[in-house]
Parts: structure tokens; C-alpha cells; sequence
């Protein structure tokens, strides 16, 4: 194998592909080792499945609450490590959750990042129900969020928070279903 040190590489100047690098079809450009995405390109993406779980929400919560780590309960927490400190993530949470005891009750699911918590956390996202159903009849959560600031370490968290007794996540008040998920869909967009 031979290596070829270049500086630049750049296509011609005129012409039908001026100014264009090409790569034959059938070759491939690997720059996995030093590749600079450009501003608005996926860098990476995850799925994060949450496990089937049933969370206690004792107390009240009201419609004009803004949702935090001190005042909702942790669901569930993920560890992603970004590529690059300076990159955004962007989250679409969507999934179904069931209640009990819940008559015109005020819920909310939100999802903060707390890598810095609690000198900090960032408020991504949440959606809020008002919940008139319950008991294996789950109502679908949906909304989506950014998390801008800097750092390659991050946990985020989905918290709950209903004045319902009981929030059921991925999962009805009879055990577990397949078709009852709850996701989260983290990717880290370039800068």
C-alpha cells in the first residue's frame, strides 16, 4: 500500500463538475479518523428504548408548573458521550403511558439534561396531558427538544410528574406489551 500526502485537494475550475472532488463509483472515501462534518449533519444517533417501568407520582402537580429535576420524578436515566463538545443533541421522545387513578389530572413527562446537576440542567422538552383515562389505556407522550450547551459527557433524564397516583411507562396496569414502547431518539448535529 502506498500513502499520497497531499494539502489540498480540489477539483477543476471550470466546467461541468468545476470545482468538485469526485470518487469513482465503486471506491469508497474513508475519513472516519478525521472527518469534519459539516454545520447540520447528523454526527451520530441513538435509540434509546426505555425498560417497562411504573413510577409512584404522589402529590400535585399543576398545568403552570415548570418542570425540573427537584420537582418531577426520574424515570429513567441515559449516558450519551458526543463526539464533539461544541456539537448540539437533539431528542425526539415519543411513547405511551398509562395511569391510575387519574380523573382530570394534570401529567407532564419532560426530558432534562443533568450532567451538572444540581449546580445546572437543561430543559429540553415536555408534554403535558390532561388526563381523564386510565387503567390500560394509555395516551401516547410526544414532543421533541435541544440540548446546546457544551460538553461531551451527558445523562439525560425522563421525568414525570402527574397528580394521577401512578404514571406507567412502556407498559399498561396489566403487566408488559410489546407495542406499549417508550423511546427517545438523541443525535448529535454538527455546529
Amino acid at each position: 500500500m502506498s500513502t499520497l500526502q497531499v494539502e489540498n485537494l480540489i477539483g477543476p475550475t471550470s466546467g461541468s463538475n468545476a470545482n468538485k472532488v469526485i470518487i469513482p463509483s465503486g471506491q469508497t472515501l474513508d475519513a472516519s479518523n478525521g472527518f469534519v462534518a459539516p454545520a447540520g449533519s447528523v454526527i451520530q444517533s441513538v435509540l434509546w428504548k426505555m425498560t417497562p417501568v411504573e413510577k409512584s407520582t404522589s402529590s400535585t402537580w399543576a398545568v403552570t408548573t415548570f418542570p425540573t429535576i427537584a420537582n418531577t420524578y426520574v424515570v429513567e436515566t441515559y449516558n450519551f458521550t458526543k463526539k464533539y463538545s461544541n456539537s448540539k443533541v437533539h431528542a425526539t421522545v415519543s411513547g405511551h403511558v398509562d395511569h391510575l387513578n387519574a380523573s382530570g389530572s394534570p401529567s407532564i413527562v419532560a426530558l432534562i439534561e443533568k450532567s451538572n446537576y444540581p449546580t445546572s440542567e437543561t430543559f429540553m422538552g415536555a408534554a403535558y396531558r390532561h388526563v381523564r383515562v386510565h387503567q390500560d389505556e394509555p395516551l401516547t407522550y410526544a414532543f421533541s427538544g435541544e440540548d446546546a450547551v457544551a460538553g461531551i459527557n451527558k445523562q439525560y433524564s425522563i421525568c414525570c410528574h402527574s397528580h394521577a397516583d401512578v404514571m406507567r411507562f412502556g407498559r399498561p396496569a396489566s403487566g408488559t406489551n410489546a407495542s406499549h414502547v417508550f423511546t427517545i431518539l438523541l443525535q448529535e448535529i454538527a455546529q
